[in-house]
Order: C-alpha cells, then sequence, then structure tokens
C-alpha cells in the first residue's frame, strides 16, 4: 500500500463525477479502500449508497464511460468493471500488478501500475491488455486522458513530476510538468486549458492542489488551492474542479481558476478518500458512420457504424431493405452490447433494385438511428451509391 496512513494500510477512496445538465440527475460514485466498496450519492447529496458494489481488495480509483464504471484494485492486483446501475461486477476484468489509477476513453481503458512501473491499456471489453504501453513510469500515482494523450503522476522524488504521450503510447515526456518544491502527487486531471494534481504529502498531511498549463507544461504552481485534508486524487469537469480528501472523507470542490472552495462539498461516508475521475451522466450518441463497403457481384454492402457504448441502431431508407436481425422481424432494432464497430447490411430493394440492374448503379439515402442505453435516439444521414457489376 501507499504512503496515506500507515505502511500496512493506505485507506483510499476513488471518486467518480457523473455531471449531468441538472444537479439532482448527476451522481457521484467513490471507492473505499477499507470497505472494498464502490459508493455512490446524487450529487445533490441524497441517496446515499455506500455499500453500491462490492469490489476487490483495495479499491484505489475509479473512472466511468457511458456504460459502465472501473476501478482499481490496487492490493488485489485488478481492474474491475461493472454496469453503471450496480449489475454485472467483474473485479478481475483485467490483470494488473498493483494498479494505482485508472482512466476510459471512447476508445480505451488506460491505467498506472506501480507493480510494472508503467501505463497500460486495453481495449473498453478488456481485450488485448499492453501492460507496458509506456514503461519505465516509476512511483506513479494516477492517471489521466484528453483527445490527444495520457499523462501520469510520478513521484519518486524531489522535485516530482508529471508525464505524458501519445494516447498510443508513443513520444514520452517523463517530466512534461516539474512540480517545484517538495510534492508528493496522487492523481491528475486535465482540461484544454490546464493539468490538476493533488499533493498528499509524505505518510499523508498534504494540502495541495497544483496546476500547469496543459499545452507546454509550464507555469506550474503547486498550491493554487491549499487547506485541503489530504487530498488524493483530482478531478475536473467543465468550470469545476474537485478532490478526494482523505482525512475528513469529503470531496471537496472549486472553480477551475481556484476560487468559490468548498472543502467539504460532499461527505462520502467512506473510510479514507483517494484518486478521481470525471464523465458525463448522459450516454454519449457520438457515434460514427463509415465508408460502404460494396459488394458488386450481388449489389449489396455493408455500412460500418462505430458507436461508444451499448445500445440499439436501426437503418432506414428509401430503395433498401429494413433491417433484419436473426430470427427476428424486419424493422427490428440492432442491439449494441458494448463500444466498438456493427456492420449493418444494405440490400437493395423497389426502384433501387431495378436501377442497379438496369443501370448497374443506384443511390440510396439512408437514415442511421443509435440509441445508447439510458439515453435518447441519435438519428445520422448518409447517401450511399450501390454498384452491380
Amino acid at each position: 500500500m501507499r504512503r496515506l496512513g500507515s505502511a500496512s494500510a493506505l485507506a483510499a477512496v476513488a471518486v467518480a463525477l457523473l455531471w449531468g445538465a441538472a444537479s439532482a440527475d448527476a451522481v457521484i460514485y467513490w471507492a473505499s479502500f477499507q470497505d472494498h466498496a464502490i459508493g455512490r450519492a446524487n450529487n445533490d447529496g441524497s441517496g446515499l449508497e455506500e455499500d453500491f458494489i462490492a469490489t476487490g481488495n483495495g479499491p484505489f480509483a475509479v473512472a466511468a464511460s457511458s456504460s459502465h464504471v472501473y476501478w482499481a484494485n490496487e492490493t488485489g492486483d485488478s481492474i474491475g468493471r461493472a454496469n453503471l446501475d450496480g449489475s454485472g461486477v467483474d473485479n478481475n476484468f483485467i490483470p494488473v500488478d498493483t494498479p494505482s489509477g485508472v482512466a476510459v476513453t471512447g476508445s480505451f481503458i488506460y491505467w498506472s501500475s506501480i507493480g510494472n512501473n508503467s501505463i497500460g491499456r486495453a481495449n473498453l471489453d478488456g481485450s488485448s491488455p499492453n501492460q507496458s504501453l509506456v514503461p519505465g513510469v516509476a512511483t506513479s500515482c494516477g492517471v489521466a486522458t484528453d483527445s490527444g494523450h495520457v499523462y501520469w503522476a510520478s513521484d519518486d522524488g524531489t522535485p516530482s513530476r508529471i508525464g505524458r504521450a501519445s494516447l498510443s503510447g508513443s513520444s514520452p515526456s517523463y517530466s512534461f510538468v516539474t512540480i517545484p518544491g517538495v510534492s508528493f502527487p496522487c492523481g491528475v486531471a486535465v482540461n484544454t486549458a490546464n493539468i490538476f494534481w493533488a499533493d498528499t504529502g509524505i505518510f499523508g498531511g498534504g494540502t495541495d492542489i497544483g496546476r500547469a498549463n496543459t499545452s507546454t507544461g509550464m507555469g506550474a504552481d503547486a498550491s493554487i488551492i491549499g487547506d485541503a485534508a489530504t487530498p488524493c486524487g483530482v478531478a475536473v469537469n467543465g468550470s469545476k474542479l474537485y478532490w478526494a480528501n482523505t482525512g475528513t472523507n469529503t470531496i471537496g470542490r472549486a472553480n477551475t481558476d481556484s476560487t468559490g472552495v468548498d472543502q467539504s462539498f460532499l461527505a462520502t461516508g467512506g473510510d479514507q478518500t483517494c484518486g478521481v475521475a470525471v464523465t458525463s451522466l448522459a450516454p454519449s450518441g457520438d457515434f460514427t458512420v463509415g465508408k460502404a463497403k460494396l459488394n458488386r457481384k450481388r449489389g449489396t454492402a455493408k455500412l460500418p457504424v462505430k458507436v461508444p457504448g451499448s445500445g440499439s441502431l436501426t437503418l432506414e431508407g428509401k430503395g433498401v431493405r429494413a433491417l433484419r436481425l436473426r430470427g427476428g422481424a424486419a424493422g427490428e432494432a440492432k442491439a449494441v452490447n458494448g463500444a466498438g464497430t456493427v456492420n449493418l447490411k444494405l440490400t437493395p430493394k423497389g426502384a433501387a433494385s431495378k436501377r442497379l440492374a438496369k443501370r448497374g448503379k443506384a443511390k440510396v439515402k439512408l437514415t442511421i438511428t443509435y440509441t445508447p442505453t439510458g439515453g435518447s435516439p441519435v438519428p445520422q444521414s448518409k447517401l450511399v451509391k450501390l454498384s452491380k457489376r
């Protein structure tokens, strides 16, 4: 275990804040190291569930996507996962040697590993784990991502550092941010303007939240916010900054410009706190329709559709047959079990089929609708040119 408290028992809580348009609809998830549980509450403090998910040993960090909650079982040597409603718990989703942080994008899960001295990565379904995507990362504590990079905190010396690499793990900069003075960062978060970190202090006792420029890594300020209670983990969402206070078992909050500080924004009811990650409460409806793959012999096509999570897909359009599921009726929605690419079959009918037979070409205008689990339908239009030769 790491240094918060005794050498034999570091208690940690990792927090993921799911922020919606209205505070009553937002949900906060946290991990209680001593209780071996993920807790949750509404963002107004109501609906507290301290034992929402039973985890493996030593949950240390947590992250959430539009469909799942992930956590790092530090002393259990694994990344765990469950559905957002708490079902489908898998505490051994990805084996990792002493994970100290976890983050999630639309395509990958990232983690920091004390045991491997590295940053690792896997697909969202846990496949193709790379335990050393970025090797040589000593005493890491926390990981975060943005649209182009993965970031981590390293506290193996004075000064301590924030490192970063591309999302593929290339071009690592192990000292992208040099933190002035004596600091023991545990937890990192990033937005387009700034990188933030929490200083836990050696064996606890830290009081500061730090900040540096995201683009350059310069302008490091080790204490934009003081008076925290052994903060371990930091999260940013929009104009708000959040951190977990290990000493008081509370979530602190402030504006990203360090004004409006509230060290006791939420009492978690957990037992010691550490690690922060942020995602949106509303399931993402962003999806991508790719280029149709034509079968010129049959005049059909496959249309690749990349979705960010579980839900359903429908396909409509004049001149093509309605989507038909195996064993089901035409026009039914196609279930999607998670993030990935789904190939929808396009089969011409009516006038489009006749044009293909006569001219060898036909245009069809399609509407593809993706409905994320728990979200609203999102349609996209697509013009496809079928060919038969």
